[in-house]
């Protein structure tokens, strides 16, 4: 009758302890809710990038970028901007962001080594420039004029 009790008594014990630590890891992972854009219903976790240093480094030199995550670029006015894709391993998306808004889409963009020839351009003046993996924009189905929306709450 004492083991059926103590036996009992454990696994109420462990159940309380599974729940509780699963508990403190959904908390845990609320508080510590990365930085994120979201464009229609489409949330993409974000590195923010917004020093001169971290805009020329870029993702330069990286293997990968997961379909749900990108750079995001943070500039403090609105101006057209031109960026490259030297020292790329990946080939990217860019989207160019005047505010709340997406003003253009550049798909696609091949990597080029450390002699980039190409530079691609806003055309008109943005304040947010995000990189994300090839292809997501289109898997997503973003297009211009969709509404953007920042969480840099835990921003660096």
């Amino acid at each position: 009758m004492f083991l059926k009790k103590a036996r009992y008594l454990f696994i109420l014990i462990v159940f309380f302890v599974v729940v509780f630590v699963a508990k403190g890891s959904i908390n845990y992972l609320r508080s510590n809710d990365f930085p994120n854009v979201k464009i229609n219903d489409t949330l993409i976790r974000i590195e923010i990038s917004d020093t001169p240093e971290e805009r020329v480094m870029g993702l330069s030199y990286r293997e990968k970028l997961e379909n749900d995550s990108g750079m995001l670029f943070i500039f403090n006015e609105q101006s057209e901007r031109s960026f490259w894709m030297k020292n790329m391993n990946f080939p990217i998306d860019i989207i160019w962001m005047q505010g709340d808004r997406v003003v253009r889409i550049d798909k696609n963009l091949p990597p080029e080594g450390d002699s980039p020839q190409n530079h691609y351009s806003s055309i008109v003046p943005v304040d947010h420039v995000l990189e994300v993996a090839a292809g997501v924009t289109e898997k997503n189905n973003l297009k211009v004029g969709d509404t953007v929306k920042y969480d840099l709450k835990n921003e660096k």
